[in-house]
């Protein structure tokens, strides 16, 4: 009997999946160690300043969703990244916003607070509670880094990644995307990304030049030539990171492959089922180019601090009002002392 045939025989097709499996495996772990260890141990030649661009809000999309932010944020900003800007869309009103904690924890970080009835205004969807794209257009508006990496808050670069990228020419014509893999992540029980967390993977998500939504690196140029994601998207969630890049496409720019993304495995993940919360899918290319209007990403609107490097977004209309009854008070408080 042939080795291809002896291969399709019952029993023994079983042995030749498991034994191809854990040699996949094996080689991702020694490719993973290697590239770990050339970033804790090797020298990073200059290059751009990188900021990353995250999104949330404190619910319980996922009930450990703090502990896998701070988690992706530290793993990043050790590797790679100089700046964070986080935007909370539509905060509960019955929960602590997040925005003060990772301020205090994280000096390179900026956050941005979207308020409910913004939300509500923009959403023409019931079931989703965060526009993710809306809101990290707000955070790539507000990027003052020369390179923007849109990304997600469970989401850590693979060691692969950071090396390409560390030693690639970066320029205003390509554009980055990677390749996803599910990692295991215990919920509730782990608080920190370690060198063994990147060498096992549940999942690999095959590779496409139009990325994932949990990495798209881009200069800061790019991403205001094309006015960020497509803000006619109200109902929307999967799909809208691909429309994204296929926006660059149609302005000149080409896709690159920088390695691999690691995103921290959750039951709640749409690769785990689509779910209403999810949102609708977003049309790929239908309509690409498309136009956001000028002032994309909540750019007219007033930012109003909170604390220290953290501000809350007001529509305009309620700014001319709050900027109104400020000068009234003033001239109230002057009229007294002249008095």
């Amino acid at each position: 009997m042939s080795l291809g045939r002896l291969k399709n025989v019952k029993g023994i097709r079983g042995v030749v999946y498991r034994l191809g499996q854990l040699q996949t495996r094996t080689a991702f772990a020694a490719r993973g160690a290697a590239n770990y260890a050339r970033l804790r141990f090797g020298k990073n030649g200059e290059r751009p300043q990188v900021g990353a661009v995250v999104v949330g809000r404190n619910d319980d999309y996922m009930s450990d969703f703090a502990e896998r932010l701070i988690a992706t944020i530290e793993w990043n900003t050790r590797y790679f990244i100089d700046e964070v800007v986080f935007v909370e869309w539509n905060p509960p009103a019955d929960r602590e916003l997040l925005s003060h904690k990772l301020a205090q924890k994280f000096e390179c970080l900026r956050a941005y607070v979207v308020p409910p009835e913004v939300h509500q205004e923009v959403c023409e969807n019931p079931r989703l509670q965060l526009l993710e794209y809306h809101a990290k257009n707000v955070g790539i508006r507000r990027a003052r880094s020369p390179w923007i990496m849109a990304t997600n808050a469970d989401a850590a670069l693979g060691p692969d990644a950071v090396r390409r990228l560390l030693h690639a020419e970066l320029r205003d014509d390509k554009f980055w995307t990677a390749e996803r893999v599910d990692i295991p992540w215990r919920e509730g029980r782990q608080h920190s990304i370690g060198l063994v967390n990147s060498l096992r993977y549940r999942r690999v998500i095959p590779y496409n030049r139009f990325g994932t939504g949990e990495f798209c690196l881009a200069s800061r140029e790019l991403w205001q030539r094309i006015r960020g994601y497509d803000e006619s998207l109200v109902k929307h969630r999967i799909g809208c990171d691909a429309r994204g890049t296929a926006q660059m496409m149609a302005f000149g720019a080409s896709s690159n492959r920088a390695g691999t993304v690691l995103h921290l495995s959750h039951p709640s993940s749409c690769v785990e089922g689509i779910r209403p919360h999810h949102g609708l899918a977003a049309p790929h290319e239908e309509g690409v180019p498309y136009t956001n209007d000028e002032d994309w990403g909540l750019g007219a609107y007033r930012e109003v601090p909170l604390g220290e490097r953290v501000w809350r977004l007001e529509p305009p209309a309620a700014a001319a009002v709050r900027q109104a009854g400020e000068n009234s008070s003033s001239r109230s408080k002057d009229g007294e002392r002249d008095a």
